[in-house]
């Protein structure tokens, strides 16, 4: 390596000590107003508790009601003290403060504080009134959860700058063989002009060997960009990833890799640690362990808890549907399910009674694009004057709930498939049937018809099926309501 190299790494030696202490501070102050945040969230929600007049609710709580609701809900200082600096222990016990890990922590946040509010009180909790104690202590657990899961997201926006996570393209260089550089180069030119891009650095084919002067010519690159991150595109070769990883070292600089377009329809890769050798996982099952189990057990309350609330609506719906027009009230259709397998999917009948055996009439009119893997089509001309409606409003598929009960659908997963679809599916669609299909799922709140790339349509439902979590299903349940009721992209 040149003289020259060899200054230029030591003067990104002494900018790397400047750019630690800048990310120190970074994470020390975001973890801290985020520490603080929850402070003063749980203790505005335990104080506007204390107001209320629970003078009423003692007696149901048994002979030491007062005492055991001045211990959930503390008033004096000293006692709101200890519970704030116990809940913040278990918050943080739990990796609920972690940059790195977001996804997990709105599940993780509602163990932590589970475990604040009902450890202290464990021996009271199984008292006398304990069904009513129970009820008092997820009462005040859920309003804190919904209350820093909101706080939480609105600081997070409002802390964006300062995110430990955050690449800041102007101090980014993006590295990579001449092709991907160029193009590369070729969509800033037609992007936006205003944003700001990050710097590029072409790696010759045989960058980074012995007696190649690239390296120096890195090190003037990273410094002149001021870059604190390096980004990888492209394939490139083990000396050239050892290279760049070196340069990063000297710089202080985090390296980042881009997906492989090999696997830009699958998962998203990740590294584990196996034996001291980082191996990249490529692949994984969807859901396993208890998070089957806690999927499962969600499905069977709210299937259930559907068609007991929703008794009435399916009688009247059924008496019209009988009344209107001619043939069965339920309509029967074998769809693809989870692994691959048949089932028999109910739904009201909407359309006459010959519909399948008239759909070649108007093939044509299919909205959706991608070689006939959904069909749907406004103004159908089978469908029935009550239909029309059951199908704006999503009602012919409450039936689906008994789907739900018997284990072949769940109340959120992907869009369930016919078998003449499937038979046009390229590999990667067939992500789609590692869960269960689902009643509602991400395609149907995020616009249903109005998405009509069915590529797109694989995207949201991968999406869905790779980052599962609680939290995620509770927010499509939550939104499928103004779904529904907009009638937006449903016909």
């Amino acid at each position: 390596m040149s003289s020259q190299a060899h200054l230029t790494r030591l003067e990104l030696r002494h900018r790397a000590l400047d750019l630690q202490r800048r990310r120190f501070w970074r994470e020390v102050s975001y973890g801290a107003i985020i520490v603080a945040a929850d402070v003063l969230t749980m203790a505005a929600i335990f104080t506007a508790f204390a107001m209320l007049p629970f003078v009423r609710a003692e007696p149901l709580l048994g002979t030491d009601g007062h005492a055991f609701l001045t211990g959930l809900i503390p008033i004096a200082p000293p006692a709101l003290t200890r519970r704030l600096t116990s809940l913040i222990f278990c918050l943080v016990a739990t990796r609920c403060y972690s940059y790195t890990e977001r996804q997990a922590i709105p599940w993780r946040m509602f163990i932590a504080l589970l475990l604040g509010l009902a450890l202290p009180r464990w021996t009271e909790v199984w008292g006398p009134g304990l069904m009513t104690r129970w009820i008092a202590v997820g009462v005040v657990l859920v309003t804190l959860w919904l209350a820093l899961l909101v706080q939480r997201r609105g600081l997070s926006r409002a802390l964006s700058p300062i995110d430990p996570r955050r690449l800041d393209a102007a101090r980014t260089l993006v590295l990579g063989p001449a092709a991907e550089i160029e193009r590369l180069r070729r969509d800033r030119s037609e992007g936006a002009v205003s944003r700001v891009m990050p710097a590029v650095y072409e790696l010759a084919p045989h960058w980074g060997e012995v007696g190649n002067e690239g390296m120096s010519h890195l090190y003037d690159r990273i410094a002149e960009s001021n870059a604190d991150a390096l980004v990888l595109v492209g394939a490139v070769s083990d000396v050239a990833l050892q290279s760049v990883m070196i340069a990063a070292s000297s710089a202080g600089a985090r390296v980042y890799a881009t997906r492989r377009e090999a696997f830009r329809k699958f998962d998203e890769p990740s590294f584990v640690l196996r034996r001291s050798e980082p191996l990249m996982l490529l692949s994984r099952p969807a859901l396993v362990g208890s998070q089957l189990v806690l999927k499962r057990m969600i499905d069977l309350l709210g299937a259930a808890f559907g068609l007991l609330v929703l008794s009435p609506v399916l009688g009247i719906v059924s008496l019209f549907v009988r009344l209107t027009t001619p043939g069965p009230v339920l309509f029967r259709q074998v769809r693809v399910g989870l692994g691959g397998d048949p089932f028999v999917c109910l739904k009201f009948r909407t359309m006459v009674a010959d519909a399948e055996f008239r759909q070649a009439e108007v093939a044509r009119d299919n909205i959706h694009d991608g070689g006939h893997r959904i069909f749907k089509m406004p103004n159908d001309p089978r469908l029935t004057a009550i239909g029309r409606f059951l199908r704006r409003s999503s009602l012919d598929e409450l039936p689906q709930l008994w789907n739900v009960l018997r284990g072949e659908m769940s109340l959120v997963g992907p869009r369930p498939a016919l078998p003449s679809e499937v038979l046009r599916y390229e590999p990667h669609h067939f992500v789609r049937f590692e869960v269960l299909p689902g009643i509602t799922g991400p395609w149907q709140v995020g616009g249903r018809n109005a998405i009509r790339d069915f590529e797109e349509v694989v995207r949201l439902e991968a999406d869905y099926v790779r980052g599962w979590t609680l939290w995620r299903d509770l927010v499509i349940l939550i939104r499928t309501v103004p779904a529904v009721v907009s009638m937006k992209g449903a016909f």
